[in-house]
């Protein structure tokens, strides 16, 4: 194949491949009633796009995201239930902050930390995917990299608004590709900051010496 059709041939292939996790996110949020569904089809979609991150698009798609979504019914419900919760807390914050108090310091700081709130959100579906953690450090290990990693952070909320112009513009996308389509570019972020993390933590650690032994 010559460069174009090269390319030509791989952007059909992702299209595909973009279009079936659609497909099967739709048919395992249906699999989990839909509410218990959304949170671990979710993390399985994440799942799949991460790998394609970390080893290419040679993957069993179907096998990567049956095994994610099991893995993810429980603890996956459990992380987003308390994800969800904060959620409601800020914009409950933000609610009372605009309609009662009506004090734009106070209101500026509810709206960044539900900005903080968001990217945090953002971060975890990689770090679910990537790291084996207790239960409460996943929260922990989203946070961190947030605040490490501001560049890509920003970047992620910045990918959101060519998406929304999209959507816009092709509103049949988000039938056909919106899930995996919103989280490719936010993943690709994310992943992109815990390897940085992960590099410099490496580096750190080989820099520091070895104790000496007596």
């Amino acid at each position: 194949m010559n460069g174009f059709m090269r390319f030509f041939y791989q952007f059909g292939n992702w299209l595909f491949n973009m279009m079936y996790l659609q497909v099967l996110w739709y048919g395992f949020t249906a699999i989990g009633l839909g509410i218990f569904g959304i949170v671990p089809a979710t993390l399985a979609t994440a799942a799949v796009i991460h790998k394609w991150f970390k080893e290419g698009s040679d993957i069993s798609v179907y096998k990567v995201f049956w095994q994610t979504y099991k893995k993810a019914f429980l603890k996956g419900n459990g992380l987003g239930l308390i994800w969800f919760v904060i959620g409601i807390f800020f914009y409950a914050d933000y609610v009372i902050s605009r309609d009662m108090i009506q004090s734009f310091y106070f209101h500026i700081f509810i709206v960044v930390i539900m900005v903080l709130y968001t990217i945090t959100v953002f971060h975890f579906f990689v770090v679910y995917n990537r790291y084996e953690l207790t239960f409460f450090r996943y929260f922990k290990q989203t946070v961190l990299i947030g605040l490490i990693r501001p560049f890509e952070s920003l970047a992620m909320l910045i990918a959101l608004f060519p998406l929304y112009y999209l959507y816009n513009f092709l509103p049949v996308l988000v039938i056909f590709m919106g899930v995996p389509l919103t989280l490719y570019p936010l993943l690709w972020f994310s992943y992109r900051a815990c390897v940085a993390v992960e590099e410099k933590s490496a580096a750190m650690q080989e820099s520091d010496p070895e104790p000496e032994e007596n």
